[in-house]
């Protein structure tokens, strides 16, 4: 037994070196934030909707609201730009649903009742693309249910969270960060804390304005 004690010590201490290690590199993943939150007005939802790399040295902010035809039109040039930049640009979508679009809060609560299930960016897509069907509805809830359900969500949760409580405290979370940096319509973008003014050529300027952006990280 004696022969073999200094082998039996050697493998302890390995195995709580490894064990250390292991539990170092979860409480680091655990600890890590998930997205790069801007730091200026008050903090929105939390985690916010992103689409993009977390080290993206370029964040691009947008306040919208799905009834927004401005905003559908920002939509597919947003779409290209996000390719086009990859992992240097972060895309983060925050609800401001304007009180005189019928349609635009319950739009903003199918969105959010998406997410809850990991599907936010894919109802975001489906009200932007199909906006010409749903927004002169009487009631958009069949149309955001038939979206859930291609989307393959589950229709039980997604009718109950479309009315519930995290819902609400997300749309309200944004707004208020929204009122805190004086949104006042759609859509509104904000690129790593600078505020675009919008123009009838917002791709030109949006690239342009990212490319200072990165210009000024090098």
């Amino acid at each position: 037994m004696k022969r073999y004690l200094p082998f039996i010590l050697i493998a302890a201490v390995l195995l709580v070196a490894i064990g250390a290690g292991v539990i170092f590199f979860q409480h680091r993943k655990q600890s890590r934030p998930t997205v790069a939150v801007s730091t200026f007005g008050r903090p929105g939802a939390e985690p916010p909707h992103l689409r993009g790399s977390l080290d993206a040295p370029v964040q691009l902010e947008e306040f919208g609201d799905f009834e927004c035809e401005p905003c559908s039109m920002l939509w597919p040039i947003l779409t290209d730009i996000e390719q086009e930049y990859g992992e240097r640009l972060a895309v983060i979508f925050r609800q401001h649903p304007l009180s005189n679009h019928r349609n635009a809060l319950a739009a903003a609560r199918a969105a959010e009742a998406a997410g809850l299930q990991n599907r936010f960016w894919e109802m975001h897509d489906s009200l932007y693309r199909n906006r010409a069907v749903w927004v002169p509805a009487l009631d958009p809830r069949p149309y955001f249910e038939a979206y859930a359900g291609y989307l393959g969500l589950d229709l039980t949760r997604f009718k109950r969270d479309l009315e519930g409580p995290e819902v609400a405290k997300r749309i309200a979370a944004d707004q208020d960060r929204g009122a805190s940096l004086k949104v006042d319509r759609t859509p509104v973008i904000f690129i790593n804390g600078q505020l675009m003014p919008f123009t009838n050529w917002p791709d030109e300027d949006i690239r342009k304005t990212i490319d200072a952006a990165l210009n000024n990280k090098k």
